[in-house]
């Protein structure tokens, strides 16, 4: 074989062979290539050269293996992989260059070596000493044999990839992805809990974190004691030492706040076989002015603290730190829940307690109203049948919202359990509905009722079953003021269907979802009706412990439909109902439908004296407007009652009064409304204003009188305060009226007087104004000025009237 290259001789020497731009290339011409088992450039066969040629310009990091020795060249791609390990890598053998990594590369290479094929390796976990210490990395490579001319395995080429950077991205990324799915919500103790099942997730993760532990402050883990704000608490450590410790146990606070505002510092090692290097990582979390803890996070030993692993660690951190906050926002959101389920339990106990105590007084009223009122016969004053009568229907309200109260607590403690027992259910609608007949009949409606008798008893709970009935009916016929009320009771073989439609004010879309709510009443149906919003509330109750439901369709002006779907249960054969199915205990149907127009008309006088006083009463309850009309006529004022705001500032146009007595809450716009609207008025912008309302409490009274209300009357109110504070208005504002009047009629006259009189006479008029006293005086004053000045009295009387002339011109 012709060693100097076919006939070229020395043409091939290094500078040729390795010419080129790069520090690597220079090596390579520099280097003494004959101390080499390769030898001289000059030497080298046609393959070797063409090898060499063929790495060089190569843009992927490529190594040349050559000879048995396996003895190196590579091109500048390749030597950033070297780290530490160049220049010296250049010609040494491959065994001696990769000792530490021999083991796993060296028998692929003997592989194609001796003739096998090109091998291919892929994210190959390699550990390099190239920075001065063993390195954790990712390489995929391909070995690819190199033949001679005779077709033998001359030496081996190398393509590599270091993809340490990928595989480490994903492998943290993965960690981070585990931490997502860690829960805050479950257990005794979801702090704890969350920082236990971090540290497994980061014990499952030891190649990046090979330790890892939490600290949190004493009292964030609700721990006490006069350390409390000075110690931190392990709660969580992997990684530890053989023994189950991680030391220290406690870490001074101190050290955390020292490291807030910077990167994390470092932390003395504890006792661990692998880890050289902890980074102290604080816990941040929103609503805290301190750390609320520490994140110790253990430093691979194969790996530099470069700016990758630092993000890693701070996402990290991040990430604990997130968790941590949110299960310290479960834990006070658990903690808020079960204190308003106790409160919730606190009321309901209370709503039974009230509820049991108020029946006694009641029972107490009830009874002597009765015989009261029976003994009233057509001889009695009429005013004393009014009163009597709106004392009992106020008495049978008030039993009604206790009786509502009670269910309300039932439900409130799941304890609405039916008792059924068979029923006739189409006579009992039908005795239901009837006894809104005469309410019908009052307010003008046309109650109209289809009852299906069905074909026989069924199972069902008789009292629910009359509170539904009765809730709905009395809401119909409340908020109906004109039209028709119509119930119908459909029975079918699987089920009973009550549908009860009314042409009335109709509830809006975005209302209705809310008006079976426990105390929540539509406002904008304005009736003026009152109620606290429980009767359908306790109408759903109902339906759904008889295993059904409510549902509701309705328009505004349309008026509303509300169905009942409960299960038909037909009553077992030969079994009849009870005797009566009269509603028990149901004498007058519901209280607030016969107050929506009082018992008798209230007598308005119409001897209106020139000098009587008159007061406009805006009350839309019909039987507290009868009373405070009787109440105020007695002291013998004119009373104009109206039901609402509209109605009184029509009347305030038509006939202003001396003062308005107004109640706060009235349907349409309120009693705050009709004030703002006469104060926005010259005419009546000094009007007094007396305002009536059921909300106690100083911070109520305030916001009234700063409203512009001239005072503010509670409900309820004694007769003799409302009457004693409405006569201080009327007296005050006659007062008030008075001296105005008398100070413009002041000023008028004196005008004319300047304006008619000599220069003289302005002068005494002027005089009489100012030192209030009588012409003879003024005009003594006068000629003492004049004497004392030595001046002619009808040069003062000009000087008087200049001066007053010029002031008026100022002003």
């Amino acid at each position: 074989m012709d060693v100097t290259g076919s006939g070229f001789g020395n043409s091939w020497s290094a500078d040729r062979l390795f010419a080129g731009p790069g520090e690597t290339r220079e090596r390579l011409r520099r280097t003494d290539w004959a101390a080499t088992p390769l030898g001289p450039v000059e030497t080298w066969s046609v393959e070797l050269r063409a090898a060499v040629r063929t790495v060089l310009p190569s843009e992927v990091p490529m190594l040349l293996w050559w000879g048995p020795e396996l003895v190196q060249i590579f091109n500048d791609s390749y030597t950033r992989v070297l780290g530490a390990k160049y220049p010296a890598a250049i010609g040494e053998p491959g065994a001696q260059c990769w000792a530490e990594i021999w083991d796993e590369v060296g028998p692929l290479a003997e592989q194609v070596m001796s003739g096998g094929a090109a091998t291919y390796t892929e994210n190959q976990p390699l550990y390099l000493l190239r920075h001065g210490y063993l390195e954790e990395t990712y390489w995929t490579f391909s070995y690819s044999p190199v033949q001679d001319e005779d077709g033998n395995v001359a030496g081996v080429f190398v393509a590599t990839t270091d993809v340490t950077a990928t595989v480490l991205g994903e492998r943290r990324l993965e960690t981070l992805r585990q931490l997502g799915t860690v829960s805050t919500a479950g257990g005794d103790d979801p702090l704890v809990d969350a920082c236990r099942a971090v540290v497994r997730v980061l014990g499952d993760s030891g190649r990046d974190v090979p330790l890892a532990a939490i600290y949190l402050r004493r009292e964030v883990v609700g721990g006490s004691g006069d350390d409390a704000a000075e110690d931190l608490v392990l709660v969580g450590a992997v990684g530890v030492d053989d023994d189950g410790e991680f030391r220290p146990a406690r870490i001074p606070a101190t050290d955390v706040t020292r490291h807030r505002g910077r990167a994390p510092g470092e932390l003395e090692p504890a006792a661990t076989k692998a880890v050289t290097e902890v980074r102290l990582c604080p816990l941040i979390v929103t609503g805290h002015a301190e750390p609320v803890g520490v994140l110790v996070l253990g430093i691979s030993p194969y790996r530099a603290f470069d700016d990758a692993y630092r993000g890693f660690a701070e996402l990290v951190t991040a990430k604990v730190s997130t968790l941590i906050s949110d299960a310290l926002a479960y834990e006070f959101e658990r903690d808020r829940a079960a204190a308003l389920a106790e409160l919730d339990a606190a009321k309901t106990r209370f709503f039974e307690n009230v509820s049991h105590e108020f029946r006694t007084p009641l029972t107490l009223l009830l009874g002597p109203l009765e015989a009261l009122r029976e003994r009233t016969g057509d001889e009695s004053p009429a005013d004393q049948r009014d009163a009597i009568a709106a004392a009992y229907r106020a008495a049978v309200r008030l039993q009604q919202l206790v009786d509502d109260l009670l269910d309300l607590s039932k439900a409130e403690a799941g304890q609405l359990l039916p008792r059924a027992e068979p029923t006739d259910v189409g006579r009992l609608t039908a005795d239901c509905v009837s006894m809104f007949d005469s309410a019908a009949v009052q307010a003008g409606l046309a109650l109209r009722a289809d009852i299906d008798e069905g074909s026989g008893p069924v199972e069902l709970d008789r009292e629910m079953w009359v509170r539904i009935v009765l809730n709905l009916v009395s809401n119909a016929v409340k908020y109906t003021r004109s039209g028709s009320v119509s119930v119908a009771l459909r029975q079918d073989t699987g089920r009973l269907v009550l549908s009860v439609t009314d042409t009335g004010v109709g509830i809006p879309a975005e209302e209705q979802e809310r008006v079976f709510h426990r105390f929540y009443r539509v406002e904008a149906r304005g009736s003026g009706s009152g109620g606290v919003g429980i009767g359908l509330s306790l109408v759903a109750d109902f339906a759904a412990a008889l295993g059904g439901s409510v549902d509701l369709d309705s328009a505004p002006g349309r008026g509303s439909t509300f169905t009942v779907r409960i299960p038909r249960i037909p009553a077992p054969d030969g079994v009849t109902p009870r005797a009566t199915d009269r509603p028990v205990g149901a004498v007058t149907p519901f209280g607030d439908v016969d107050q929506r127009e009082p018992s008798a008309e209230v007598a308005v006088s119409n001897e209106r004296g020139a000098d009587r006083r008159r007061i406009l009463l805006v009350e839309d309850h019909p039987d507290l407007r009868a009373y405070l009309t009787r109440l105020l006529q007695e002291q013998g004022w004119d009373v104009d009652p109206v039901a609402d705001a509209e109605s009184a500032l029509k009347h305030v146009a038509a006939r202003p009064p001396h003062l308005v007595l107004s109640d706060i809450m009235l349907p349409g716009r309120d009693g705050i409304d009709l004030l703002r609207e006469l104060r926005s008025e010259q005419s009546t912008a000094r009007l007094p204003v007396v305002l009536l309302t059921a909300r106690a409490g100083t911070e109520s009274t305030v916001d009234g009188l700063n409203h512009g209300a001239d005072d503010y009357i509670v409900k309820p109110f004694q007769p003799n305060e409302l009457v004693a504070r409405v006569r201080v208005h009327l007296e005050m504002s006659w007062l008030r009226e008075t001296l105005i009047t008398d100070s413009e009629l002041e000023s008028k006259q004196l005008r004319t007087a300047l304006d008619t009189r000599t220069t003289l006479s302005q002068a005494v008029g002027l005089t009489m104004a100012a030192f209030q006293c009588d012409a003879d005086t003024a005009f003594d004053k006068l000629s003492s000025y004049s004497q004392n000045r030595n001046v002619k009295l009808r040069e003062i009387a000009a000087e008087v009237v200049a001066n007053f002339a010029a002031g008026t011109d100022r002003e």
